[in-house]
């Protein structure tokens, strides 16, 4: 069981997991003076929290929140420094699953995320996927 579950982590998540890791992130991230803001946040309401069953969604979605709020100064850095952020195409709704999906990206070394069958694509997440592959 503990083999299945690291493989799956090392291979991304389903998108339920990335938009409530966001919506965690958005609520427990490190608020800056407005004169240190360089990277927008603004609430994503627009995403209701996906419900599981199953506690292991949950976890990692609280995992992946806190490994971003661990390194959000970093991975803010890293958007801006590499042009990834601001962009047009991006709204301010969508920085937390940016950030959340770009550190799962750099935690898996860049390697592609496994698709998972058993659930509907979420358009959004979809989309920050192949932005951050662009780069």
């Amino acid at each position: 069981e503990k083999r299945t579950i690291t493989l799956v982590e090392k291979n991304g998540y389903c998108d339920s997991v990335y938009i409530n890791a966001a919506k965690i992130f958005q609520g427990i991230r490190t608020k800056k003076p407005k004169d240190r803001t360089l990277v927008l946040y603004r609430d994503d309401s627009v995403f209701p929290m996906q419900t599981s069953k199953d506690e292991y969604p949950q976890r990692v979605s609280y995992e992946l929140a806190f490994s971003a709020l661990k390194y959000q100064d970093l991975l803010e850095e890293i958007l801006l420094d590499s042009s990834v952020y601001p962009c047009q195409s991006i709204p301010d709704e969508l920085t937390s699953l940016l950030v959340v999906m770009l550190y799962d990206l750099q935690d898996r070394k860049f390697q592609a995320r496994e698709i998972f069958d058993e659930e509907e694509p979420i358009a959004e997440v979809q989309k920050i996927e192949h932005y951050l592959y662009r780069y």
